[in-house]
């Protein structure tokens, strides 16, 4: 009787484990694809010269979520001719000074509106998962989409803070704000 039952549940057991499974490898895959999308925004952005030698391409972050630890992956690679660095940083104003793009995840949107405030003083780009993004302080807002990471522009804030975007991903933002 034993092995009826064993027989009996292990289809039901090994269905639940692959569909536990495959639900955390969509969530990791996610990350990765918005990870992907950063790093490519990151290229086709366009900050203004730098009057003091390059130290590298920091991109500051307040936390190690599970989007950041998919970014750090790409630590190391070209942006803007500089070698990418994802660092955690504080939420004081002063820790932002070295930071040349800073992302706030999904969860913190207290944060973007003294971001938005911030980067008007300085060029200093600013990403924001969340729909809405835009609206509350970022410069690029991501967001998932019927299973597609998408992602809105506010090209007015990029203008303020002294940043230009590329045409391309101009024309390939789901929303843009002038």
């Amino acid at each position: 009787m034993w092995r009826r039952l064993c027989r009996a549940m292990l289809p039901a057991l090994l269905l639940a484990v692959s569909c536990q499974s495959s639900w955390a490898a969509e969530a990791a895959d996610e990350n990765d694809v918005k990870a992907a999308v950063i790093y490519n925004l990151l290229l086709f952005a366009h900050w203004p010269s730098r009057a003091s030698p390059p130290s590298g391409f920091r991109f500051c972050v307040f936390e190690d979520g599970a989007l950041t630890r998919a970014l750090r992956r790409h630590e190391g690679k070209m942006v803007q001719g500089q070698a990418l660095m994802v660092r955690r940083i504080g939420s004081s104003p002063e820790e932002l000074d070295g930071c040349a793009a800073v992302m706030v995840e999904a969860g913190s949107p207290g944060v973007l509106t003294r971001l938005g405030i911030l980067a008007g003083s300085r060029a200093l780009l600013v990403i924001a998962e969340g729909s809405g993004a835009v609206h509350r302080g970022a410069m690029i807002g991501l967001h998932t989409d019927g299973g597609r990471v998408t992602f809105d522009i506010n090209h007015g804030a990029m203008k303020r803070s002294g940043l230009a975007a590329s045409s391309k991903i101009l024309q390939l933002a789901r929303t843009l704000i002038e």
